[in-house]
């Protein structure tokens, strides 16, 4: 989706981490990508451990970096056994740190040089940027030559300062190296310093191949010392870099917080507004992106190449079609897809390919494929990590004549009526075999108002669950209707076909005003609520593979027992046969149920707690994406949730004696507090509607009945 907008941009102090706010990209996918027809899809190499870069050497070897040390190599069609570079014993590999980035000299071999961006344990955390003399299949690690060290990230403030590395090297048509440094502090707790020059973070460097810095440099006379290197400033995680063969423009994929994934074109001493402007901004001192659509949960935006508009004439070389030539390529990591831009309409975005596993980095290579280095886990923070789950493969487009590559599943229909969900659209009834469900507390949705069915195979059952999530049989669908509150008016409809316990398909339909219609919803979107000033929506698109214990906004799945228990409706799907094991009645009595914000007859505990359930559990839970420490699932006791009294992770909000719930003391309370703001400290941080929480009154009267300790 492209931003055309320009509106100003609030200071942003927030946080989202770079690749933590996830879903469904900690499973490894074995199914092929979804391509255009005529595109094939190969695997070069498996098993790869957390993979970072790709690089090519001339003489046709591709060069894959693991973020925990290992440069591997592809030769001849084949991975050879021994790494070209270990640097295991020196990479600090935890959360984002780690192998970064890899470049080969241009005037390879005459110039065996390789360079490496990795961040380094001792004797503190630190980016380096090093040479490596390349003989052969082998670097040898005793010939590093150090270019340049990065900033003591133990003292760049901040409980955890081991996001936003950055990481691209590019070498540019003037011969010089290009490196991307993302800004790694959490904002809140410190301050943010890639507007600063006297540090190297969020910013885009230059320099030349022997390490000395180019005289040229924008900001040559204002600093000293290795800040001399700094050629653009005011990045958040800048991720990918590609020059434009024909032009030599360099352009950048810059991850967001909580506004807008960016792609910017770098230029000479450009100010890109971080972190006090995020996405399109009216402020002159800050350069637009080309293009920037919204993360919310779910979009983190990696990699990027161009596609050269001539190729070298090669014998095996096929090249791309025409509308894919001269295009700027970009992935998303947590959508799974590639798309292509035109940097001189850069509002035309399109889709290439979609369906990929966690893909991190794309490079066009000399024999007119694309490459996808598919990473197939997150990044290394101990909570969801795979080892050895990513993966090498070659897009080739084998002529006008091949067919599309076959995919496990049908595509998914284009309009709401083809689905065969609904007997009638008019009357919004859904076909026999649906059977209509309520939820004791729905989530806070302004502006809408929801319908549910669900239906499941003839004698399939659901796994029941009295306090966990359930498992849902192969081909059971549940459909979800969102209409306006102020009219009825159907407005969005969302369609969930399983094809595992907790895997499924996804797509939203967004209704025509007429109401005859919803059509498919491509890409996620940001869009107002028809008749309701300043409230929004966001549509989540498209998810063909939608794992429900990961999180992507806007899909919901309310199904669970405490949802599910009220007018007997676990009696009736029990009597239905529907759950495994059948329930017992001396069972029933005893199952958990929520409560609603306006249920004044339950306790404000019981009130307050579902809602954080229905509203905050999909992130703040064990494994879950927060980065935060408690849990608000309200099926854990309230003395193990961390709540009360819980330990702050992403700042005090400058209050003394704050914590996660300060008993008796709303004031003290930042889950209350940060639930109360509009700016990037709000939670949840991916709000897209600025109105209060109807939750506030309610868990400040929590609050408040707390005893103090």
């Amino acid at each position: 989706m492209t931003q055309k907008s320009k509106k100003p941009r609030r200071a942003i102090w927030g946080r989202r981490p770079l690749l933590a706010l996830l879903w469904a990209a900690t499973t490894v996918f074995a199914s092929a990508a979804e391509l255009p027809a005529g595109f094939v899809e190969e695997k070069l190499l498996d098993g790869i451990n957390a993979g970072t870069a790709i690089a090519f050497v001339p003489d046709g070897r591709i060069l894959v970096a693991e973020q925990t040390g290992k440069l591997r190599v592809i030769k001849n069609g084949k991975a050879l056994a021994a790494p070209l570079l270990d640097l295991t014993a020196r990479v600090d590999s935890y959360w984002e740190r780690g192998l970064l980035g890899v470049a080969v000299h241009p005037d390879f071999p005459r110039t065996p040089h390789l360079f490496v961006l990795y961040v380094a344990a001792q004797p503190y955390p630190h980016h380096v940027l090093s040479r490596f003399a390349m003989l052969g299949d082998t670097a040898q690690v005793d010939s590093e030559q150090i270019l340049l060290e990065g900033d003591d990230q133990s003292k760049r403030g901040g409980k955890h300062p081991a996001g936003h590395q950055g990481g691209p090297l590019r070498f540019g048509p003037d011969g010089k190296l290009y490196v991307a440094l993302g800004e790694p502090i959490i904002p809140s707790d410190g301050e943010c310093t890639s507007q600063k020059l006297d540090t190297l973070s969020g910013k885009i460097l230059r320099l030349n191949p022997d390490g000395t810095i180019p005289a040229d440099n924008p900001f040559h006379a204002q600093t000293t010392g290795k800040y001399r290197t700094i050629w653009a400033i005011g990045l958040r995680n800048p991720f990918g870099l590609a020059f434009q063969p024909e032009t030599g423009r360099l352009f950048e994929t810059d991850v967001g917080q909580t506004s807008y994934e960016e792609v910017n074109e770098i230029v000479r001493g450009g100010n890109y507004g971080w972190p006090l402007a995020e996405g399109m901004s009216s402020n002159a001192a800050f350069r637009n992106p080309l293009h920037a659509y919204p993360p919310v949960i779910g979009r983190s935006i990696v990699g990027a190449t161009f596609y050269p508009r001539a190729l070298p004439q090669t014998p095996d070389a096929i090249p791309y079609p025409a509308m894919w030539r001269g295009k700027f390529f970009f992935a998303d990591w947590a959508a799974r897809w590639v798309k292509a831009l035109d940097p001189d309409a850069p509002t035309n975005v399109v889709t290439f390919a979609k369906g990929f596993n966690a893909p991190v980095a794309v490079e066009a290579a000399p024999d007119g494929s694309l490459l996808v280095l598919n990473r197939g886990t997150i990044w290394r923070d101990g909570k969801k990590f795979a080892t050895n789950s990513g993966s090498l493969v070659r897009i080739r487009y084998v002529g006008a004549g091949g067919a599309a590559q076959p995919t496990q599943s049908p595509p998914i229909p284009k309009r709401l009526s083809e689905t065969g969900a609904f007997a009638s659209l008019r009357e919004l009834r859904p076909r026999d075999g649906f059977v209509a469900f309520e939820i004791n507390a729905p989530p806070w949705q302004p502006g809408v108002r929801g319908k549910r069915w669900i239906s499941l195979p003839p004698g399939q059952t659901i796994k029941f669950s009295s306090d966990g999530e359930w498992e849902f049989p192969v081909g059971a669908v549940i459909a979800q209707h969102y209409e306006l509150e102020a009219t009825g008016a159907p407005f969005e409809t969302h369609l969930m076909w399983f094809t595992g316990p907790r895997l499924c398909r996804a797509a939203a339909y967004r209704w025509a005003a007429d109401g005859r219609e919803a059509v498919l919803v491509e890409d996620a979107e940001i869009a107002p609520v028809p008749g309701a000033s300043r409230r929004q929506w966001f549509s989540p698109g498209v998810e063909e593979q939608l794992n429900l214990d990961f999180v992507v906004t806007g899909f919901l799945l309310p199904v669970n027992t405490r949802q599910l228990n009220r007018d007997g409706q676990l009696q009736s799907w029990n009597a239905r046969g529907w759950f495994t094991p059948r329930l017992r009645a001396e069972d029933l009595a005893k199952l958990p149920r929520l409560a609603p914000l306006d249920e004044t007859s339950a306790s404000a505990e019981l009130r307050a707690r579902s809602y954080l359930d229905v509203n905050c559990s999909a992130c703040h839970r064990p494994g879950g994406p927060s980065r935060g420490f408690f849990d608000a699932r309200i099926t854990t006791p309230l003395a193990e949730q961390k709540l009360l009294g819980g330990e702050l992770m992403a700042g005090d909000l400058g209050i003394a004696g704050a914590r996660v719930v300060t008993p008796g003391h709303p004031d003290k309370s930042v889950l209350l507090l940060r639930l109360q703001r509009n700016d990037a400290f709000r939670m949840p941080q991916v709000s897209v509607n600025d109105e209060p929480s109807p939750a506030l009154p309610v868990l400040a009267e929590w609050i408040r009945q707390l005893k103090s300790p």
